[in-house]
């Protein structure tokens, strides 16, 4: 006798049925001057991506060029609004609640409403803001450094114009109780130089690509220089340099030594454009750090390069929000009441995919035509929930 008793081998109950195809997520990248928008697979690739210059700085503006861009990154797929299960976006400034309270690079804006307005716009999709160092982290530890190091504690320190940071704790964004977790205005020099933030001595007032810039003039060089020409003028020897390098250098391990005592983190993640400089500028920090760090108890702390976006010039901002919002969506967390499962369904694009050989999930995703190396300042910190 057959020990099967179903005769059928095929599990399958209805063999022609397609299974559903994965989620698309629509990230929204928005920075100081430009604007980018990407479709993002669940497996955090990149589908497609497109950018443009600010066409202005007025809320209203603003939110018709997402929306504008938004559609033509749908269009050129061939797909709509109903592929598209959520929208993340990584702003800057303190995100909170879906509204961005204050950013210093659109100076009009207080207390926006812009995940609501975005999606009004938007296909009434599920939306979530996120600040967009918190959008950085969310994407390495996604699909980036923390996700190959198999991390679940991690702070991502973004070194661009400011000092940005965003903190993993047990693989869950980790942003307080007003999403105001600003790791660059730890005090690392009490009573130092005047911070933009106010403060005096914060590690962003020495090592910020701004504050590098600003002390290599104060010390006597050449008034204008950049931050990488500093770095390139200290390796071929020069003191002056080599002297303003130092100090950014210091005050990072001391960031990093005043954050591990109180998160106590496995690894930190070096993002932006000061963290181009790669692995050599990296252990530098590492070596200040074990100097300085406690002898009582082990720091077993690794410092790693962020990887998402390294090799495209595509920010990894861009994938980190859309995988905020999925995160958001997966835990039914910040989601209003009013959302409804029906709601959160998407339209299957497998159909599509095979009729458009483009669609399908890109390992080398359109490139951003006009790459920024340098990432947006980050002023505030930021968290938060859709509208």
């Amino acid at each position: 006798p057959n020990p099967n008793p179903n005769p059928n081998p095929n599990p399958n109950p209805n063999p022609g049925a397609m299974a559903a195809a994965p989620p698309l997520y629509l990230g929204v990248d928005l920075g100081g001057t430009n604007c980018r928008a990407a479709l993002v697979r669940d497996t955090g690739v990149i589908m497609h991506v497109l950018r443009e210059g600010l066409d202005g700085r007025e809320f209203g503006v603003v939110v018709a060029q997402i929306h504008r861009l938004a559609e033509l990154v749908l269009a050129e797929k061939g797909l709509g609004w109903g592929h598209i299960r959520a929208i993340g976006i990584g702003g800057p400034g303190l995100c909170r609640n879906g509204t961005i309270v204050g950013a210093a690079n659109f100076p009009s804006w207080h207390d926006v409403p812009l995940a609501s307005a975005v999606r009004g716009r938007c296909g009434n999709r599920p939306t979530y803001l996120v600040n967009d160092a918190d959008a950085a982290v969310e994407a390495e530890a996604w699909v980036g450094a923390a996700a190959t190091h198999k991390l679940q504690h991690v702070v991502l320190i973004s070194l661009g114009t400011g000092v940005g940071t965003g903190a993993i704790a047990g693989g869950r964004l980790l942003q307080g109780s007003r999403a105001c977790i600003e790791g660059g205005h730890v005090l690392c020099e009490p009573g130092g130089r005047r911070c933009p933030c106010g403060q005096r001595g914060c590690a962003e007032a020495y090592s910020s690509a701004r504050a590098i810039k600003e002390r290599y003039g104060e010390k006597g060089g050449e008034v204008g220089v950049d931050a990488r020409e500093i770095f390139r003028r200290a390796k071929e020897g020069e003191a002056l340099a080599a002297e303003t390098v130092q100090e950014a250098i210091e005050m990072i391990a001391r960031m990093c030594i005043n954050i591990s005592r109180v998160l106590d983190p496995e690894a930190f993640v070096f993002s932006g454009g000061i963290s181009g400089l790669g692995e050599p500028f990296l252990e530098r920090i590492r070596a200040r750090f074990q100097e300085l760090r406690w002898t009582v108890l082990p720091d077993e702390q690794q410092f790693l390069l962020a990887s998402v976006g390294a090799d495209s010039g595509i920010p990894n901002r861009i994938i980190g929000a859309a995988g905020a919002a999925r995160r958001a969506i997966a835990e039914r967390r910040y989601l209003p009441c009013e959302v409804s499962d029906a709601a959160l369904q998407t339209e299957d694009v497998s159909a599509e995919a095979d009729a458009n050989p483009d669609s399908k999930a890109d390992p080398n995703p359109s490139p951003d035509p006009n790459p920024n190396p340098n990432p947006s300042p980050r002023p505030n910190p930021s968290p938060k929930p859709p509208a």
